[in-house]
């Protein structure tokens, strides 16, 4: 009896430490939280600037004087032109990831310092198109720093954490929309408050650092890359960036126009419940990094489309606001919760010598979508409306879920190269397990 209670002492001893063991392992250690506050600022900046465009869209609209149909052409304009941010990831897979994300967090910032002072409709794309081609290359190759960096139990977590800091920077200026109302022209003062971003360079330059898991190595095409293997998971995360971007973009960029133009809100009123609900569905960019680093990449990721889904369509199909706050929260609970789970996935799914670029070229197929939804906006919004549009786009989220569940579940990968030491005590690096 006294051998059975001594056994049973000692499993309960031993679930006790292995729970220990993992909860230590899931808490963010002093290297992690180095990189997640210097992504933070990144993030918050890029978050900042990348909404301004959709957030004055109202506004800018008036004043430049086009229709829903024309705004939505320049919106794939604009992503066209940021398909060039690719050659910043190709950088960062022969260099490094460092110097790729400072040289394009300026050009972002000077983008939007342009947007302010340069009033033609010419200017404004240009503009615009350099802001997006910086925050392309900023938020693919800090994803990758943020991934490479961070240790595969809370990696995850900390693309949640990364999100939610940009989360903080799209909110910043939907509080700050106020300013657009004060004349024809005001809403260019938001764009120039992005160049204050500028004032947190010195601090990346010197404190943000290179990858661990970067090494100098022989170039390799990424053409070649996907021949030798990578392709049967380079087509799948490709099929779904493609479709969430092809109805994720539009539906989300015009959110404001549909409450303040199209249902008549005021503008403070759809401020409001946008700041509100969507701030509570950001909780998803923890709870979506959480799951997938507990349950995997996979799960989380069906879900979180099967959520985006939902709300996405129910905004554009319901005009009630209680019901329209109601898919507000849903459609950003489901797309932040995509953030972390696929964030994390299409990082560990790709070798260090081609990871940037794989994630670039990832991001521009996304880029694609979303030029395909806006260009699906031009042609029919103004035949069909903007509703019915946004909800025939929202079929390719059912697709993505297809997608998603014929790739290989990642959680837990390790991303870093390991030094193993030879009898004479010199070092080789070992090959990488991703």
């Amino acid at each position: 009896m006294n051998g059975t209670t001594n056994l049973a002492v000692s499993r309960l001893r031993w679930a006790m430490t292995s729970q220990q063991h993992a909860n230590s392992s899931r808490s963010f250690n002093a290297q992690d939280r180095r990189i997640l506050f210097l992504s933070a600022i990144i993030a918050f900046v890029a978050g900042y600037a990348g909404s301004q465009m959709p957030h004055t869209l109202p506004f800018a609209r008036v004043s430049l004087e086009l229709t829903e149909g024309q705004m939505s052409a320049i919106f794939a304009a604009v992503r066209a032109v940021s398909l060039l941010g690719v050659f910043f990831a190709i950088s960062a897979d022969r260099s490094g990831r460092r110097k790729p994300i400072l040289a394009a967090f300026v050009l972002m910032a000077f983008g939007s310092l342009a947007t302010a002072f340069i009033p033609s409709v010419a200017a404004y794309v240009i503009s615009q198109a350099v802001v997006r081609v910086g925050l392309v290359a900023v938020a693919s190759l800090t994803l990758v720093l943020i991934a490479e960096e961070l240790r595969p139990e809370v990696r995850a977590m900390g693309i949640g954490i990364y999100g939610l800091a940009g989360s903080l920077g799209v909110g910043t200026g939907l509080l700050l929309l106020p300013l657009a109302e004060a004349n024809e022209n005001a809403w260019r003062i938001l764009f120039g408050l992005a160049t204050l971003g500028l004032l947190a360079f010195p601090l990346l330059n010197r404190f943000l650092p290179e990858s661990r898991a970067f090494t100098p190595s022989t170039p390799i095409r990424f053409t070649k890359a996907l021949g030798m293997g990578l392709s049967k998971h380079f087509w799948p995360l490709a099929g779904i960036s493609f479709f969430v971007a092809a109805f994720s973009a539009p539906a989300f960029d015009f959110v404001l126009e549909r409450m303040i133009n199209d249902l008549s809100w005021d503008t403070g009123a759809a401020r409001f419940l946008l700041i509100v609900f969507s701030g509570l569905g950001a909780v998803g960019l923890l709870v979506g990094g959480r799951l997938a680093d507990t349950y995997g990449r996979r799960p989380t990721s069906v879900a979180a489309l099967a959520i985006g889904l939902v709300g996405g369509v129910g905004f554009y199909l319901i005009d009630s606001g209680w019901f329209l706050a109601a898919s507000i929260f849903l459609a950003t609970l489901g797309a932040t919760m995509l953030t972390p789970s696929f964030g994390a996935q299409r990082a560990e799914l790709f070798p260090t010598r081609v990871r940037a670029t794989a994630s670039a070229w990832l991001t521009n197929i996304a880029i694609i979508g979303s030029i395909a939804g806006f260009g699906t906006g031009a042609a029919l919004i103004g035949s069909v409306g903007l509703a019915t549009t946004v909800s025939a786009l929202g079929s390719g989220l059912l697709i993505s879920i297809f997608l998603v569940l014929k790739l290989p579940e990642t959680r837990g990968m390790d991303l870093v190269r390991k030094k193993k030491v030879r009898p004479s005590g010199t070092t080789r690096q070992a090959p990488p397990t991703a």
